[in-house]
């Protein structure tokens, strides 16, 4: 590859690049498609040239968004410059797809943590501030609401409530590395087409019948709930925290418990809709989905219950 081929690739991830961000900016609603969209240019680049050109590139974005656009544009160019430019060196490296996307995960937790810090300190906005205020607003119009129909409420309740919202901030790590798998897959999965196509290459996630997380995951799980169990103040930073890391934790251990699903409905050669319908009522009853899930996680992961089932097959 020339060093010509490189700047006319990099000038073209460039100018799509600030197309998607100029889309962003001054369109409505469709943010909610660019979001995903605007890290593939970087990462393509990085998949295709390496880390160190796909870094100069990172920059030189940056500077352009500042130019040429608002400085507004810059906390998103830390978000999706970061993860795309993770993912891509990942794929550059011909990591497998789950590394890859573990790889970039990290990227956009990092890209929404820097986000974050550059709104707080560019626009002197507390996120966490205006989402307790928010919840008091919430709480308080509805009361209001509520006094107009002539409807009694009883304070008890509404402080319970209003204390069960607050929780919600707390569990404000868990929502950012939800919101990073979510930009992570979206956005690896359209560079692993957009890739694939220019490079005749087959990149692609292997069957999600496959995917399979490290048995240290379980330990890790348990430890957060017995800290959760045996910290006393709910407001301590041990507790919080210990919190935080059961629920992210015990998601993915649901995610293993449904792709045992996959395998085992592989396995037995029943019907596909099988695994639809477990995902259709997990979504309805997440409370019971989830937590069925998750003990099929466990038992999968602490006593390797799929090379039992090939053992059996055996």
């Amino acid at each position: 590859m020339t060093s010509q081929n490189v700047i006319k690739e990099g000038a073209i991830a460039a100018v799509l690049y600030l197309l998607l961000m100029f889309l962003t900016l001054f369109v409505p609603i469709i943010e909610i498609v660019t979001l995903f969209l605007l890290p593939v240019p970087v990462l393509v680049f990085a998949a295709r040239f390496g880390g160190k050109r796909a870094a100069g590139l990172f920059v030189l974005l940056a500077l352009a968004s500042f130019l040429f656009l608002t400085y507004y544009s810059l906390p998103l160019v830390l978000l999706t410059g970061i993860g795309g430019l993770m993912t891509g060196i990942a794929i550059h490296q011909r990591l497998t797809a789950y590394e890859t996307w573990a790889r970039g995960t990290v990227g956009f937790v990092i890209g929404l943590l820097l986000t974050f810090l550059a709104v707080q300190g560019m626009f002197q906005i507390n996120i966490v501030q205006e989402m307790n205020q928010a919840i008091n607003d919430s709480i308080a119009q509805s009361q209001a609401m509520l006094k107009d129909l002539g409807m009694a409420f009883n304070q008890e309740d509404v402080d319970a409530l209003l204390e069960q919202m607050r929780q919600i901030v707390n569990l404000l790590p868990v929502i950012l590395v939800v919101m990073a798998l979510v930009l992570g897959l979206a956005s690896q999965w359209i560079g692993y087409r957009i890739i694939g196509r220019l490079d005749k290459t087959k990149l692609r996630f292997p069957p999600f019948r496959q995917f399979q997380l490290p048995v240290g995951l379980v330990w890790i799980y348990f430890a957060a709930l017995v800290v959760t169990w045996v910290s006393g103040d709910p407001d301590s930073i041990w507790h919080i925290g210990a919190v935080n890391v059961t629920n992210l934790a015990g998601l993915l251990v649901a995610l293993q418990g449904l792709s045992l699903v996959f395998f085992y409905v592989h396995h037995k050669g029943m019907s596909v809709a099988v695994p639809i319908i477990v995902i259709v009522l997990t979504v309805l009853f997440p409370f019971i989905g989830l937590y069925l899930l998750r003990i099929l996680g466990i038992i999968d992961l602490g006593f390797s219950l799929r090379n039992r089932i090939n053992f059996d097959k055996k």
